[in-house]
């Protein structure tokens, strides 16, 4: 059974939050401004943009399994914090005009990103209780997505006052004290079988459940659709939007995923996380539907957007309930790397697939990934019909 330290059982979840909301203001503008920053000061065509993009979250594919074995084995709490350094150092891409120490830091980027995801969530998974966890789930998601909505306008004022350098090294500063903040936080370590060393053969042979592989159809398969979508900032912008103008959108779309993510996360705590998930499911399905109806249209852009980037990010509130379903703690670190893995999978060929179709019709890469969503929703059916896992040797 997970444990917290007694003296003080609600810090390391109040400094969660406060670390991934400073994480949430750093990376919003991030995401959301360094399509931008490539198309307009470096010169990048949109083709060129999503593959730059997609490179660095290439990079950010050899920290998630790697990192996953160090946190089943360190405890999340370290690997957790070289990620969030990572991120501060990356945000000074922003300064820099040569392009290849710019892809180099976006690639730095993808890899802190990888390893604070799945730090984050296994320290969450071994700091809160499995009856509030839903709650506590969403909450850490809103250091995101409120961090973002914070984040966003702040970046689009310093954007139209000072100019790109000044954000990135405003956002560096930011990271560089999230990572400090991290630090005091107490270690928090999975149960271990003394008995049996874990070997990285045996360790990741676990992760072959049906299970678990129909787990990671669920982050692989909507993370295809949010790679899309991670591009309609720059097709705002290109349909005639200010940098406000997808700042707003951005934050519209934080603060209705943060509602999303709450009601999410409290319904999953009072009846699970099968009908959660289902409907999730079912809302990005209606945002891809949408999108195809009204795509010439800002209007639907912003509104079908924002309802699927909160279905997206209410999924992401389901998964650490989802991962208590399918996995035995000792093996949860190894889950969360495989699953940022099929994350950033995921977000690679969606933003390829976006960049390469949206110029030639932008209702093209919603219908494959729509297609993508409905095998998704298909495979809730025998998920859940699954008999709770068995205790794993690792």
């Amino acid at each position: 059974m997970e444990k917290t330290p007694a003296p003080h059982p609600r810090w390391p979840i109040i400094g969660l939050m406060l670390v991934q909301l400073l994480n949430g203001i750093t990376l919003g503008p991030a995401a959301n401004f360094f399509g931008i920053y490539l198309n307009e000061v470096i010169g990048y065509p949109i083709r060129q943009v999503a593959q730059v993009m997609a490179l660095g979250r290439v990079a950010g594919m050899f920290s998630s399994l790697l990192g996953g074995g160090l946190s089943d084995r360190w405890g999340p709490k370290r690997v957790w914090i070289i990620g969030v350094g990572a991120i501060a150092l990356s945000s000074l891409a922003f300064v820099l005009r040569a392009p290849w120490l710019i892809v180099l830091l976006w690639a730095l980027s993808g890899i802190g990103l990888g390893l604070t995801t799945l730090g984050g969530q296994s320290y969450l998974t071994l700091a809160a209780g499995v009856s509030a966890l839903g709650v506590l789930s969403a909450l850490y998601n809103w250091g995101y997505t409120i961090g973002g909505a914070i984040g966003n306008p702040l970046a689009a004022g310093l954007l139209d006052r000072s100019g790109f350098t000044v954000l990135g090294l405003v956002l560096a500063g930011i990271g560089l004290c999230t990572a400090l903040i991290a630090s005091f936080l107490p270690n928090l370590q999975a149960p271990t079988n003394p008995h049996m060393p874990v070997s990285a053969s045996t360790g990741y042979r676990v992760l072959l459940q049906r299970r678990i592989i129909i787990l990671g159809m669920f982050r692989f398969l909507p993370t295809c659709y949010y790679g899309v979508t991670t591009l309609l900032p720059l097709v705002i912008k290109q349909q005639g939007g200010s940098n406000s103008a997808v700042a707003f959108y951005a934050a519209g779309s934080a603060v209705l995923a943060s509602f999303t993510q709450l009601l999410a996360g409290r319904v999953s705590d009072r009846w699970g996380v099968r009908w959660p998930t289902r409907i999730a499911f079912a809302a990005i399905l209606l945002s891809i539907t949408g999108i195809i109806l009204t795509a010439q249209s800002l209007w639907g852009l912003y509104v079908f957007g924002a309802v699927g980037v909160s279905a997206a990010w209410a999924l992401s509130t389901l998964l650490p309930g989802l991962v208590i379903v399918a996995a035995e703690p000792p093996i949860r670190g190894r889950v969360f790397g495989m699953l940022f893995l099929l994350w950033t999978t995921g977000m690679i060929l969606g933003t390829l697939l976006g960049g390469a179709l949206l110029e030639v019709d932008l209702r093209l890469p919603f219908l494959i990934v729509g297609l993508l969503n409905v095998l998704a929703l298909t495979l809730t059916v025998p998920f859940f019909r699954m008999n709770s896992p068995q205790p794993q040797i690792v």
